[in-house]
């Protein structure tokens, strides 16, 4: 999920509906109600990561899986088709962070599940290929929420799971390097979704853990560059691997969807089933 600056309105691709295989559709929602506008293009897929190009107005959509295999496709949306513009790059992968670095005129990605295993590599695309920049920084995760700060011209990442562990970690990444500015703020968390709103960056939602004892959380964090604050625990119910984006023309953060179960849905079917 991403907003779609060329159209003025925010942009959804596939996911998962319950236990369902996973969707190949796209939608837009100008505000008011969501509108299906295609259905060709890529395979369906959850856990795939987009990013809005300001610079050349196109949406960036990278990897994912359909439940089975992981992809490593990198497909871009001009605000009326998809085109598969790669195939190559970073490895097959989801859960992966995404955004767009528009100091440096780059789409930026971080870590993911791949083949079963966190990441914990660093690459940018800009609009011809993909380039890993960076394989130190964050320790290998997944489902780590992230997004780019305009006034201070860097990315900001936190928490997210390596599988056996949920970190609470605040890193910044400036183009050249990352570096931990906080270990103190929201508890560990992965699932959550970040949003820059023009002064300031704001958390949302995440799951302590992947385990039916986890805790679900429904908290909204600030971030201003030195110290985390928690400002709302009314509004959204406690949620995990939901969409936001902000929306500049209206100035606002839109959420979607999420998982309210402490592990998916599919995932508590096989626990019944055995």
């Amino acid at each position: 999920m991403s907003y779609d600056g060329r159209a003025g309105r925010t942009l959804l691709f596939g996911g998962q509906f319950f236990a369902a295989a996973r969707l190949a559709d796209t939608w837009q929602w100008d505000g008011q109600s969501w509108t299906q506008v295609n259905d060709i293009g890529p395979r369906g897929r959850s856990e795939a990561a987009m990013a809005y190009d300001d610079q050349r107005q196109q949406t960036v959509l990278f990897g994912g899986t359909n439940g089975s295999v992981a992809f490593n496709d990198t497909w871009e949306w001009n605000g009326e088709d998809w085109t598969q513009v790669a195939d190559g790059g970073p490895e097959s992968r989801s859960e992966h962070s995404m955004i767009f670095d528009s100091a440096r005129k780059r789409t930026l990605l971080f870590g993911g599940a791949s083949g079963g295993a966190a990441r914990g590599d660093t690459w940018v695309w800009d609009g011809d290929e993909w380039v890993q920049v960076e394989d130190t920084g964050p320790s290998r995760r997944r489902a780590a929420a992230m997004a780019f700060d305009t006034i201070r011209k860097c990315a900001v990442l936190f928490g997210g799971t390596d599988g056996t562990q949920t970190f609470a970690d605040t890193w910044e990444w400036d183009g050249t390097a990352w570096t931990e500015v906080s270990n103190f703020g929201p508890p560990a968390c992965s699932g959550a979704t970040m949003v820059y709103n023009g002064k300031r960056v704001l958390m949302f939602g995440g799951v302590s853990a992947r385990s039916t004892s986890a805790m679900l959380f429904g908290n909204s964090w600030e971030w201003d560059g030195k110290h985390w604050t928690i400002r709302q625990d009314m509004g959204p119910g406690a949620r995990w691997g939901h969409g936001m984006t902000f929306d500049a023309g209206r100035n606002r953060g839109v959420l979607f969807g999420g998982c309210v179960v402490p592990v998916p849905i599919v995932n508590l079917i096989r626990l019944a089933i055995g």
